[in-house]
């Protein structure tokens, strides 16, 4: 899959400019951000993860609060690139 079809649909292509604009970001920030379900962002990070764009780093347990941590999720440093180059391509100035 192409970095293209992997950020054709619009909730994917949210969060690949909401991971763009910070560092890292669990499903429930992102989907504050991008104002969708945490099921359909779960679902949509899920296809961004197995098509390389987005990385997923376990979550770290504090010791204290039960449950399973919440794992932060990123862009990928060659994904970003990819992006960068297609937004100057296609005339955008800004990044993905």
């Amino acid at each position: 899959m192409g970095i293209l079809d992997g950020i054709a649909d619009p909730v994917r292509l949210g969060l690949v400019r909401c991971l763009a604009e910070g560092r890292e970001a669990t499903a429930a920030e992102l989907s504050g951000r991008c104002q969708a379900s945490g099921s359909t962002i779960r679902r949509h990070l899920e296809a961004l993860v197995s098509s390389g764009i987005v990385a997923e780093v376990a979550g770290a347990s504090d010791g204290v609060t039960p449950g399973r941590p919440a794992a932060p999720f990123s862009l990928r440093p060659e994904a970003r690139e990819s992006l960068v180059r297609l937004w100057a391509a296609a005339g955008h100035h800004r990044s993905p």
